[in-house]
C-alpha cells in the first residue's frame, strides 16, 4: 500500500516487534529511508562538487566528465531512473499516436469515423480537466505542463487555486451584454486557459482538421477580453498568449481576413507580436496585449519531434549502456 522499499525493510527486521503499531512500523521505516536518502544525497553532493576540478579546455575533458556521468548515475536509486525511461517512452508514443491520427493510420479512422476536435483535444488535454501536469501539453510548449490551468470548463466554474476566476456579480451594462444576443457568454468553454503566473494567461484553441481555422481567429480574442473584463480582483490579466492549432489553414485566408499577422521564417506558422486587448467598465483605459500563434497539428507534432529527438534516440539506440 505504501510502496515501502523492500531493502529498507529487510535491514529493519530485527528492530521491527510484533508488538508495534503500524503507525510505530511506519515510522521506523521512515526514519531509516530518510538515514538512507540522506546518504544518497550528500554522495551525490560529493560528486558534484567533484567537477570544480574538470577543464573544459582540457583534451580529455569529455572522457573525465563521461567518468563523473557514470559515477553519478551508480548514486542515483534505479527507481529514478526508471521513471526518467517512462517518461521518455511516453513521449515517444504520444508522438508516434498523434502521426498516426493525423494519417488516419487508427483502426477507429480507418472505419470512416473523422478526425475531430474532441479526438484531438484528448490526444493533448483530457477535455474537463484541471491538472495540466497530467496532460501531454509539451506537445504545444514544454512549459505548459507546469501551470496552472483547466480544459474545456466553462468561464463560470473556472477556479484556480481554489479561488473563482470569474465574478458573480456585474453591474446593469455588465450584465446586459454578458446575456445579450440569445448567449450565456459565461457559460462559454475555452479548450485550454493555462495561468503561469500573476497578470498572464495562455489560450489554446483546438480545431478539427477539416475546419477553415481563419474562420475562428476572432475566438481566442474574444476569450481574452472575457478574461481582461470580468474576472475578479485576484485574477488581473493584462498578458495573454494566444494559440489557434489546426490543420485546415490557407495563408491568404490569415492574412486577408485579420491584419497583422505575418508568416514564419522556419516550421510554417503565422504570428502577431501583439494587440490590444480592450478593457471596458472599471478596467477602461487600462487596456491588455496579447501575442498570437496560428499552427497546423503536423508543425506542432515536428516541432514536438524535434525537441525530443536526442532523448528518444538515446531510449531506443542499441547502446547496451
Amino acid at each position: 500500500m505504501f510502496l515501502l522499499n523492500d531493502k529498507t525493510l529487510k535491514e529493519l527486521s530485527k528492530n521491527i516487534s510484533i508488538n508495534d503499531t503500524d503507525e510505530k512500523i511506519l515510522e521506523k521505516v521512515y526514519q531509516a529511508d530518510s538515514k538512507i536518502s540522506a546518504k544518497a544525497d550528500a554522495e551525490i553532493r560529493e560528486k558534484v562538487k567533484a567537477l570544480d576540478v574538470l577543464d573544459p579546455s582540457n583534451q580529455n575533458y569529455q572522457d573525465e566528465l563521461q567518468e563523473k556521468v557514470n559515477e553519478l548515475v551508480k548514486i542515483i536509486p534505479l527507481q529514478n531512473r526508471t521513471e526518467i525511461t517512462q517518461y521518455v517512452a511516453r513521449r515517444k508514443l504520444v508522438l508516434e499516436l498523434f502521426e498516426k491520427v493525423l494519417n488516419v493510420e487508427l483502426n477507429k479512422l480507418k472505419d470512416g469515423v473523422r478526425i475531430d476536435e474532441k479526438l484531438m483535444h484528448n490526444l493533448i488535454f483530457q477535455q474537463t480537466s484541471d491538472n495540466p501536469n497530467n496532460s501531454d501539453l509539451w506537445l504545444v510548449n514544454e512549459d505548459f505542463i507546469y501551470f496552472n490551468g483547466s480544459s474545456e470548463i466553462n468561464f463560470s466554474n473556472l477556479i484556480i487555486d481554489g479561488k473563482k476566476v470569474f465574478k458573480t456579480s456585474f453591474v446593469e451594462e455588465e450584465e446586459k451584454y454578458l446575456n445579450s444576443l440569445g448567449e450565456k457568454r459565461l457559460e462559454k468553454k475555452p479548450d485550454i486557459l493555462l495561468f503561469p503566473e500573476e497578470g498572464k494567461c495562455v489560450i489554446v484553441e483546438l480545431k478539427a482538421p477539416e475546419v477553415n481555422v481563419a474562420t475562428h481567429i476572432s475566438q481566442v480574442n474574444f476569450y481574452a477580453n472575457m478574461l481582461r473584463n470580468y474576472t475578479t480582483s485576484d485574477f488581473e490579466i493584462t498578458t495573454f498568449y494566444g494559440y489557434l492549432i489546426g490543420e485546415g489553414i490557407e495563408d491568404r485566408d490569415v492574412r486577408g481576413r485579420v491584419s497583422g499577422f505575418k508568416h514564419s521564417y522556419h516550421l510554417n506558422y503565422w504570428f502577431k507580436p501583439s494587440e490590444d486587448v480592450t478593457g471596458f467598465g472599471d478596467k477602461n483605459g487600462k487596456d491588455g496585449n496579447i501575442y498570437m500563434e496560428i499552427l497546423k497539428y503536423s508543425t506542432l507534432l515536428k516541432r514536438a519531434k524535434l525537441r525530443n529527438k536526442i532523448f528518444i534516440d538515446k531510449l531506443t539506440s542499441n547502446n547496451s549502456n
